[in-house]
């Protein structure tokens, strides 16, 4: 298989000459021009009104010939061209129609990196479904939830015992990945590659429903559009501006909003090719073998994993000067400096992005438009509407602290909560998507983080943010991961309370806690640095992969009145 540099026309659906104008036919048609040099230059890019655009159509508009996923496992490799993935998507999506499949109709897909994955996602879309990713390390009552709440049509899966066993309680029907007859590999191995058309294909369409992490309450369904892949142009710049021959890696799974959108949604789109990586675990000697084997350029790793790398000295200067890795994404918490100057110093370009499943990829670093203090979150991203608001909603001024709100109507935002008008409201207020992030804003336009509303530290006079403080403490020698905590305190109203992992062999002892307490007054400042305490063999994580500082907290406090 080839990879080239031609773009092949899609074929599109027949509009008036009004909807001409307004159809936008790719996420490559909404990216910043290649010859903006500035975060100045880019900032006057405004993202067009869009009407008509379908996901699987944008990601399946290439050489047939191209390559676009690559497969590994322990034991093989198996590629997979843009033309086969658009037959056997299309296969898919002629068996859902074929069933009495209805536009709007949801399909669980609960898989791991794979052709199938691709194929699943696509083909639903095609269809004119909505693809509610389900990720395989889902306990039973996690993955109970989504499909009781979501009422898919379908589950496509491993098909285990124990998915059938649940399938069957919910009336609810399995298509195997493999295994038979009636599998996904057996019905999209032969027949029609022809798909009737069941949508209009507007941009504002439900195409994804993706489940939060759930730190308050169960996690809920957020509905996005298909144009929420649109939303995502600007990181065209975030990977040092996209390339046809790039090829594509991130070790988060698809089935979470960050993997699904950057690890293959996006690089798809834009032609690149796609490594799937289907082994169980991180071994990051392993990982990097098959990224240097198969040409991964891009890819989006979170901080853990870029700590993980670095740990096991994995990237050096002289591994990443022998590869083609070229640029990463990181984000879904905060990224200490050190780790981004480490990775100046390897010869790696290391973005950080900030979003949520909401609302993704709206802050930012794209190291092409020009370096920004490796502190801050970043700038806001060409074309999105975004500001630091107090408690009306009013715009706060420069430098002062406030919630990071979104423009409603904004490409990247939710369609809503799938089924709960209340939350709804209280997240999409007054024409502001609400995005429970603090932070403010400088005169140059960076912003930086606090921490999440619900996370912010009120000590004293003092509002803390627990990422800075966490990045301060994650520089002393033992602690191998924290989390930083308000519990309460009948004069300072919470005490900042740092909770360790340590590194192998560390003890926590008074020489570590003054060790702390020194860099958080250095780093942060002298109100700021933890004045409790706590150790555990390892702190909780939400489905994402963040640190779960909900839980830690209603732990201690539990423990703390029981005693």
């Amino acid at each position: 298989m080839r990879r080239t540099h031609q773009r092949s026309p899609i074929r599109a659906r027949t509009l008036s000459r009004r909807q001409w104008c307004i159809f936008v036919i790719s996420l490559r048609d909404l990216r910043v021009h290649d010859d903006v040099t500035s975060w100045e230059e880019a900032q006057s890019f405004v993202v067009p009104t869009i009407e008509f655009y379908n996901i699987a159509d944008d990601c399946l508009s290439h050489d047939p010939q191209d390559l676009a996923i690559i497969e590994v496992s322990a034991d093989s490799t198996i590629e997979l061209s843009f033309g086969e993935l658009n037959q056997r998507s299309a296969r898919l999506a002629n068996y859902l129609i074929s069933t009495g499949f209805s536009v709007g109709d949801r399909v669980g897909v609960k898989l791991s990196q794979s052709i199938d994955m691709a194929i699943a996602v696509l083909g639903v879309l095609r269809a004119g479904g909505v693809v509610v990713p389900l990720s395989n390390i889902l306990a039973e009552s996690g993955l109970r939830h989504r499909l009781d709440d979501s009422e898919p049509r379908l589950l496509i899966s491993a098909g285990t015992d124990a998915e059938n066993e649940l399938a069957d309680s919910l009336n609810l029907s399995v298509l195997a990945a493999d295994g038979g007859k009636d599998s996904l590999t057996s019905i999209t191995a032969s027949g029609s590659t022809e798909v009737p058309s069941v949508s209009p294909g507007r941009a504002d369409e439900p195409a994804l429903l993706l489940y939060t992490s759930g730190t308050t309450g169960k996690p809920k369904g957020v509905l996005q559009a298909h144009r929420f892949l649109l939303g995502h142009h600007a990181l065209h710049l975030a990977f040092d501006r996209v390339r046809q021959v790039d090829v594509a890696y991130s070790p988060v799974d698809w089935t979470w909003a960050g993997g699904l959108m950057l690890g293959l949604l996006l690089p798809l789109a834009h032609g690149s090719s796609v490594m799937a990586h289907r082994e169980a675990g991180f071994d990051p000697d392993r990982v990097f073998t098959l990224m240097s084997r198969h040409g991964v350029s891009i890819g989006l790793f979170p901080p853990t994993v870029l700590r993980m790398m670095r740990g096991a000295d994995v990237l050096n200067a002289e591994t990443v000067a022998k590869s083609r890795l070229r640029c990463l994404v990181t984000g879904a918490e905060a990224v200490e400096p050190e780790l981004m100057e480490w990775a100046q110093e390897i010869g790696l370009i290391v973005n950080n992005a900030y979003g949520q499943t909401e609302a993704n990829a709206l802050i930012g670093h794209a190291a092409c438009l020009g370096e920004l203090d490796q502190r801050s979150m970043g700038r806001v991203y060409p074309g999105h509407q975004v500001a630091v608001v107090d408690e009306d909603l009013n715009p706060v001024e420069t430098g002062q602290a406030g919630q990071i709100a979104l423009r409603a109507d904004d490409i990247a935002s939710m369609l809503g909560y799938w089924r709960n008008p209340e939350a709804t409201a209280s997240k999409i207020v007054d024409g502001w998507l609400l995005t429970g992030d603090t932070a403010h804003q400088v005169p140059t336009g960076e912003l930086y983080f606090h921490g999440r509303s619900d996370d912010i530290i009120k000590s004293g006079a003092y509002r803390l943010g627990p990422a800075e403080i966490e990045a301060a403490v994650r520089l002393a020698t033992k602690v191998a991961n924290c989390a930083v905590i308000g519990l309460p305190d009948e004069v300072r109203g919470e005490t900042v309370t740092a909770v360790i992992q340590l590194a192998d062999n560390g003890v926590g002892d008074a020489e570590l806690e003054s060790e702390i307490k020194r860099l958080v007054r250095t780093k942060v400042g002298a109100h700021a640095y933890p004045r409790n305490f706590r150790y555990v063999d390892r702190l909780p994580v939400t489905t994402t992969g963040k640190v779960d500082r909900s839980t830690l907290r209603k732990s201690f406090m539990r423990k703390e009145e029981g005693s």
